[in-house]
């Protein structure tokens, strides 16, 4: 009985039967989502890489570490 119990607990954690389990669905275009998201954040470094850029100009390397 035990065997039967646990093949079918295994089988439902396999095939997510139960609708109400802790299993959490992937929506629907995840990976395009990831990549505006991706894409937004890489604007928004590169704009704070270019305001720092303006507002304090090139700056030589001295070649030592204080």
């Amino acid at each position: 009985m035990g065997y039967i119990k646990n093949f079918l607990k295994g089988a439902g954690e396999v095939l997510v039967l139960d609708t109400g389990s802790q299993y959490i669905r992937p929506s629907r275009k995840g990976f395009s989502n990831d990549m505006a998201l991706l894409q937004a954040d890489a604007r928004r470094i590169a704009s704070g890489l270019n305001k720092a850029t303006q507002k304090y100009g090139k700056q030589a390397y001295i070649g030592e570490s204080k």
